[in-house]
């Protein structure tokens, strides 16, 4: 136990608990809301009220749990050929927070001190739960994978980097509830099981990898993109030996692509029944624009700049020169992903993804980015004192800077839609703001 990232992730365990419940959100009553009342609301609908497309319950709990400002049908449709309301987002994220969900269900049941309803105390403790439970799993997964390439001490930095200094600490710790989390879990996975893949030739992990991948999918869509790093991953020394890996592999693959299908069913059955067809894009008023990506507005803009926000993020994109010298081959699968992430991401029509801290679409991508982060830090320890304390200290601000951030978002000294310039500036290191201050400040740009 005394290892480093043993000692990393039981800190992280700590500190995750100690501040998500000495915070007062947990016990309000609309801990639930707007997105994520969205995401949860398959399981209360399919197991309580056993009423998934018309949704007669929801204006009721809407109003007893003061959620979404009383709008009970937030991002949920109409659908003209069933009759039917549809919920716009994936159910991957229901899925991620079932067990959680039914441990609550017993709870109330078995205590009789709260109602069976699915939004009362139990049912939001237990959603607390779900993605702390997750993300640890998912940083766990990280580590391992991690430990293949790098020491004890440069894994143990990195996992402490990825949480605190990005904006997934922001979403396992205060905005719960979004999918985010639960996608970078998979996407640890994917590394993870990848890698067992091609260095153990233990074909069960293509197994192991259809579960992920379908799960990714039927969590966030674009996820899906993460098949990327499978797929071109190296194996051998040619072309010819992964292909003959693969072929090899023939039998395993068509079970692999049934299990594949049978859980991304889970999602087309959905559109099926409240829609009228497999294939719905239940974003109904929304779309890309390939051809315009919004890409420095993403990366650096005031408004949600994921650089500006989340800046161990550039140190962790400059990370790919290092990761090109310690292990060459495998910088091209993660840079590759890395590359059309972020152009589909920013592609999308409200590139800043409404209400939230930096680019909240990029978290899962966290979880690639660990490998060129995990090369900084240890070209950091190879070099010369002056030079490891400059890096070192870059960190810590990063650290500081996300967590004091996160906490000025929650607290309104930061918008939550899009702020500017001006705003940022003035908001930078302080406890409040009015909101007269705020309006005048949007008003200079």
């Amino acid at each position: 136990m005394k290892k480093p990232v043993n000692l990393a992730l039981l800190l992280t365990a700590f500190v995750l608990l100690y501040i998500t419940f000495n915070l007062s959100q947990w016990r309000e009553k609309n801990l639930l809301r707007w997105d994520c009342a969205s995401y949860y609301l398959y399981l209360p609908a399919t197991f309580i009220y056993h009423d998934l497309g018309e949704l007669k319950f929801y204006p009721d709990i809407v109003k007893k749990y003061q959620m979404n400002n009383g709008s009970y049908d937030y991002n949920i449709y109409p659908q003209k050929a069933t009759g039917l309301l549809l919920n716009k987002y994936a159910v991957g994220t229901a899925v991620f927070e079932l067990p959680f969900f039914l441990l609550a269900h017993a709870w109330c049941y078995l205590t009789d001190t709260y109602p069976p309803d699915g939004y009362s105390t139990p049912y939001r403790v237990m959603i607390i739960f779900a993605i702390l439970a997750w993300v640890m799993v998912g940083l766990y997964a990280l580590s391992r994978f991690l430990l293949r390439y790098y020491s004890q001490w440069v894994t143990a930095i990195t996992v402490i980097l990825v949480l605190f200094a990005t904006n997934l600490y922001f979403y396992t710790v205060f905005n719960i509830g979004m999918s985010h989390p639960f996608s970078f879990t998979l996407f640890c996975f994917v590394l993870y099981h990848t890698e067992r893949l091609y260095t153990t030739s233990q074909r069960r992990y293509i197994i192991y990898l259809a579960i992920t991948l379908g799960m990714a999918l039927i969590t966030r869509p674009t996820n899906i993109l993460v098949a990327l790093v499978p797929l071109l991953w190296p194996y051998g020394r040619a072309i010819q030996e992964k292909i003959r890996f693969w072929y090899q592999c023939k039998g395993l693959l068509a079970v692999g692509s049934a299990v594949f299908t049978a859980i991304c069913l889970l999602q087309f059955g959905y559109l099926k029944y409240t829609s009228g067809n497999w294939f719905h894009f239940s974003y109904e008023n929304e779309s890309f624009d390939l051809l315009h990506p919004q890409l420095y507005n993403g990366l650096f803009s005031y408004a949600k700049g994921w650089f500006v926000y989340t800046p161990v993020a550039l140190i962790a994109c400059i990370g790919f020169l290092p990761l090109l010298k310690q292990h060459k081959t495998l910088a091209m699968p993660i840079l590759v992903f890395t590359v059309f992430n972020i152009y589909i991401v920013f592609s999308w029509g409200t590139w800043y993804y409404g209400g939230g801290f930096s680019a909240r679409a990029l978290i899962e991508g966290t979880a690639l980015l660990s490998l060129p982060l995990a090369a900084v830090v240890q070209w950091t320890l190879q070099t010369r004192m002056p030079t490891r304390v400059a890096v070192f200290l870059a960190f810590a601000i990063c650290i500081t800077l996300n967590t004091f951030q996160s906490y000025q978002l929650v607290n309104n000294v930061l918008l939550w839609e899009r702020n500017s310039k001006a705003l940022y500036w003035a908001a930078f290191g302080k406890l409040e703001l009015t909101n007269e201050e705020k309006q005048r400040l949007l008003l200079q740009e």
